[in-house]
């Protein structure tokens, strides 16, 4: 099985089925990074098939020394981060399943509650990271800062995470 980078080199280079399987490879995550964005279905769907058209045109960018994966991703997160400035919407990282977890005493905690909760840049840092999957490399790539402040700001976030899980345990929320 050919690599991301390879099939879009091959794209570069005219064949256009390299596209169509590249798409095949990231259109449910697209969609569904754009929506832990956007909160909105029709909205992320626009997006995330905006990025792609967007990678399509201006598929002479692409520098194979980095990964196709951190090039798009960066790509279709600017444009939610556009999406959110335009419409203003306020609520960011909304995620698409509220995940649960049980304490000692058997309380359910809305972790998605939880989680919004967070400031912006807590929220971006652990969805990008649990729930969308990357490295810390990729997130530094992506968010274009060194990896010692993607580790520090993931170690302040989980901790914030745990203090307000506390919180909404004591409270009963």
């Amino acid at each position: 099985m050919k690599t991301d980078n390879e099939l879009f080199l091959e794209f570069v280079n005219g064949n256009k089925k390299a596209f169509e399987i590249i798409m095949e490879r990231y259109m449910k995550r697209a969609y569904y990074m754009a929506y832990g964005y956007l909160g909105d279905e029709e909205l992320s769907m626009d997006i995330s098939q905006n990025a792609f058209m967007k990678v399509y045109k201006e598929n002479k960018r692409f520098d194979d020394r980095f990964k196709f994966s951190t090039w798009f991703f960066t790509i279709l997160r600017n444009m939610c981060l556009n999406a959110i400035k335009k419409r203003k919407i306020h609520r960011e990282c909304q995620l698409d399943k509220k995940l649960s977890v049980k304490n000692e005493v058997d309380l359910k905690i809305d972790m998605s509650e939880a989680i919004s909760r967070l400031n912006r840049k807590e929220r971006e840092l652990i969805k990008l990271k649990y729930y969308d999957g990357f490295s810390y490399e990729e997130i530094s790539e992506m968010l274009e800062i060194p990896i010692g402040t993607v580790m520090s700001g993931m170690f302040y976030a989980k901790k914030h995470l745990k203090i307000v899980l506390m919180e909404m345990d004591n409270n009963g929320s």
